[in-house]
């Protein structure tokens, strides 16, 4: 086998190194990738369909890489597309491929790889016994995918080599894992399971494979018979054992072992190597096959409209009986609400302590060393938007007032950073499928649309 290039960005609409980008084209690498989504956002992109990227960000990005591909001739695979890679992310991805090739001149064979599943096909799985959860979620029902405004399946490198024997120059992938943008060609070049996957899953988030993120720079894998080295293709910036070795373990409840559709990615016996000041070279990669593979589901469904407040708090009486002060306030939210007429199953709220235990809840082991001040987050959602509001609004004043110990005169309690200081944010969404579908090829779940676009 010949060396293998594959030249990898971080995140589309993140932003990476112009001039590390180019350093990395005049390497002529094989192909040019970049993921474009994560789960890491929650279900509001999927749930809504929209991709919270800037848009100028977005077609940056996606212009510099377009014209570099086109330029040498080598496919362009983006992953993920839109950040939650549903039908609506992958069309705002297309159209702006097709302006791309407008402006440029330059015609391409674009493929689509499409993540979304039929309601129909999946009840039909889920009755056959081949839906399973993905940890501590409930089976999956025919409510759940009813009340669904999108499910898409996760691809793996299957989908991608189909797309590339039809031909394409482009590739617009919806959901996928990160390492099947690369790893579908290098195994197609001929590069084994075992070293593509793993090269694969070393480069997928770009800079961050990098010690000095900051710099931008994209990364440079490099395969042969025996392994696969990196390199980031910036001047500056450095690969090290440390950067490289983390991003294996990166997200994994295994830092050893790295799931996908096909199989998984062993480095229980790798050998990571620092070849110089800049490059890293890894080894001893294994890759087990799946008796049966299998495809992540992930759904979102509407939950209603939320809006929310922020203040602080530092007055010391009120956070020494904080427990006592958050019990009675929420009473009086609920006791609004009934004078407002709001159903009590038609909205939900909570308080979130920033400095005390808002990220960890119960479980946090220093929430009984008092800080000196909290953020208080007061987080509403209801039906609708005007309850929603309604609710905040008359939080906000009654919070205010409320007497920070009993047996205490009222007074102001809250410290607003903003005014208004009552948010909006719009409808919101909760994780409705997360669950694994068995299938018998892991290409079955996706279709592949072929495009071809002239200038």
């Amino acid at each position: 086998m010949n060396d293998i290039r594959l030249l990898a960005n971080g995140l589309v609409g993140n932003g990476f190194s112009y001039r590390g980008f180019q350093a990395g084209l005049d390497r002529r690498p094989h192909m040019i990738g970049c993921d474009a989504g994560t789960s890491d956002y929650g279900p509001g992109p999927l749930g809504s369909g929209r991709d919270i990227k800037p848009p100028a960000s977005v077609e940056r990005d996606l212009e510099i890489m377009f014209e570099g591909a086109r330029r040498l001739g080598i496919p362009l695979i983006i992953g993920s597309c839109g950040v939650a890679g549903a039908a609506p992310h992958l069309e705002g991805y297309r159209r702006i491929v097709e302006r791309l090739v407008a402006d440029s001149g330059r015609p391409c064979r674009l493929a689509l790889i499409h993540s979304d599943q039929d309601p129909a096909l999946l009840k039909a799985a889920s009755a056959a016994g081949r839906v399973r959860p993905l940890g501590p979620v409930p089976p999956l029902t025919d409510a759940a995918i009813d009340a669904s405004t999108h499910i898409v399946a996760m691809a793996g490198a299957a989908p991608f080599i189909r797309a590339l024997d039809a031909g394409a120059d482009v590739i617009l992938a919806g959901r996928c894992t990160d390492p099947a943008i690369y790893a579908g060609l290098a195994m197609r070049m001929g590069a084994s399971p075992a070293i593509a996957w793993h090269a694969a899953r070393s480069i997928d988030k770009g800079m961050l494979a990098t010690e000095n993120v900051e710099e931008g720079s994209p990364v440079m894998a490099t395969l042969d018979d025996t392994g696969f080295t990196i390199e980031p293709t910036k001047d500056g910036a450095r690969c090290t054992v440390k950067s490289i070795a983390a991003l294996t373990m990166y997200e994994n409840p295994d830092p050893w072992s790295i799931l996908q559709p096909s199989g998984r990615i062993s480095a229980e016996h790798c050998r990571f190597e620092q070849l110089d000041e800049r490059s890293v070279r890894v080894s001893g990669s294994e890759f087990f096959a799946a008796g049966r593979p299998s495809v992540k589901l992930e759904g979102a469904r509407p939950v209603g409209h939320r809006a929310a407040m922020l203040v602080g708090i530092r007055d010391p009486r009120l956070i020494a009986e904080l427990d006592d002060y958050l019990d009675r306030f929420g009473t009086m939210i609920r006791r609004t609400a009934r004078s407002l007429g709001i159903a009590e199953d038609s909205y939900r709220f909570r308080f979130l302590a920033y400095g005390r235990d808002a990220v960890m809840g119960l479980r946090e082991p220093l929430r009984d060393s008092p800080p000196h001040e909290i953020g208080l987050l007061v987080d509403i959602l209801a039906s609708d938007e005007a309850d929603a509001m309604a609710l905040l609004a008359r939080a906000s004043s009654t919070g205010a007032k409320l007497a920070p110990v009993r047996g205490i005169p009222a007074g102001g309690n809250f410290a607003a950073p903003f005014s208004p200081n009552q948010i909006p944010i719009g409808p919101a969404f909760e994780w409705s499928v997360w669950h694994l579908l068995d299938c018998a090829d892991e290409s079955d779940p996706f279709r592949i649309e072929i495009m071809d676009l002239q200038a």
